[in-house]
């Protein structure tokens, strides 16, 4: 195949075989399909022994990406403050097939790495008391909203939140070719997050 980058936005079961297609190919692929984190050493290991290049991310709009920094900070001062418990809660179209959304779950991981207290996410509606070791993470499915994201922080004396909202779908594809563009002469395993870093 004559090509200068792949985009790829597939199938979790398709996103495997045409992730080491990409890798014996030698063409670098950005890779927007989730549901294969799971084999995250089978892919560094293709990368490595081919030699290729592939960065991937739950979501390619740039403004999450800056979210995700803003929430790793915010969850590392928040660690300093037991009294602020966290949660995150995210809204998507009815059409969405995942709940939570890779995104949210992305960023609760960032909270859930910041904050010592919390242990593991808890998702969607609970039923009794929330364990308070855990994150607990929501999801909301109606009408066509393209995606938003909040995460929160709420004590006693104030309540702390962070929100992303998309306003159309060329977000992603817009940070999806800046990925593209950025990824051309490098080799590795890239997330948007060294593509931030480099631009830091």
């Amino acid at each position: 195949m004559n090509a200068d980058v792949l985009i790829d936005f597939t199938s979790p079961h398709l996103a495997l075989p045409h992730i080491e297609q990409y890798c014996q190919w030698g063409i670098p692929a950005v890779v927007g399909t989730t549901g294969w984190y799971d084999s995250l050493t089978t892919v560094q290991t293709w990368v490595q022994d081919y030699k290729a290049s592939i960065l991937y991310a739950p979501n390619f709009s740039i403004g999450v990406a800056v979210t995700s920094r803003i929430v790793e900070l915010a969850a590392n001062l928040m660690n300093q403050l037991p009294a602020y418990d966290g949660y995150v809660h995210e809204y998507h179209h009815r059409m969405k097939v995942d709940s939570p959304s890779g995104t949210a779950i992305h960023l609760a991981n960032k909270v859930l790495e910041g904050l010592d207290r919390k242990s593991h996410l808890t998702t969607e509606t609970q039923h009794h008391a929330i364990d308070t070791n855990a994150l607990h993470v929501s999801s909301t499915r109606t009408g066509h909203i393209f995606g938003e994201h909040t995460i929160g922080f709420d004590s006693p004396y104030d309540h702390l939140s962070i929100t992303h909202e998309s306003k159309t779908r060329d977000s992603f594809a817009f940070g999806a070719l800046r990925a593209a563009e950025w990824l051309i002469g490098r080799q590795g395993l890239f997330t948007l997050n060294d593509l931030l870093e480099d631009w830091l």
